[in-house]
């Protein structure tokens, strides 16, 4: 799929963009560590920046959209593709301020990640 500069243009201008923080982490063995449990301590590293198209999606479109999506508070976030793995892998998604769920928590339809054309995706993420 062939990139279109005037989008990616578009997203890294300030006017029109939003900074998503990404926080990763690692994963250690606390005190209390059970190896039948694996009740591992997560710890979040310093935050990944991307600048993203960052949009309010109603209640109303959630559910009649989105099938199983019920939260109020998501938001739709238009990116370069190459961020799709971040999205998968992070521990802690912020945009001004709130926190969103992740892709790896495994709690339902809470997080979506959509192909566009162009080289984007969409992420719908809801509040956690």
């Amino acid at each position: 799929m062939k990139k279109i500069k005037s989008i990616l243009k578009l997203l890294k201008n300030s006017n029109f963009s939003t900074k998503v923080l990404i926080y990763m982490s690692t994963k250690t063995a606390s005190t209390d560590y059970d190896s039948y449990e694996k009740n591992w301590a997560y710890s979040n590293l310093n935050p990944l920046t991307i600048k993203a198209y960052v949009s309010d999606i109603s209640s109303e479109a959630l559910v009649w959209k989105q099938i199983g999506t019920k939260e109020i508070g998501a938001k739709s976030i238009i990116c370069e593709s190459k961020y799709a793995d971040w999205f998968r892998k992070c521990n802690k998604i912020e945009i001004d301020g709130d926190t969103y769920q992740v892709y790896k928590d495994n709690v339902g339809n809470r997080v979506f990640i959509d192909k566009r054309p162009a080289n984007l995706i969409r992420v719908i993420v809801s509040k956690a």
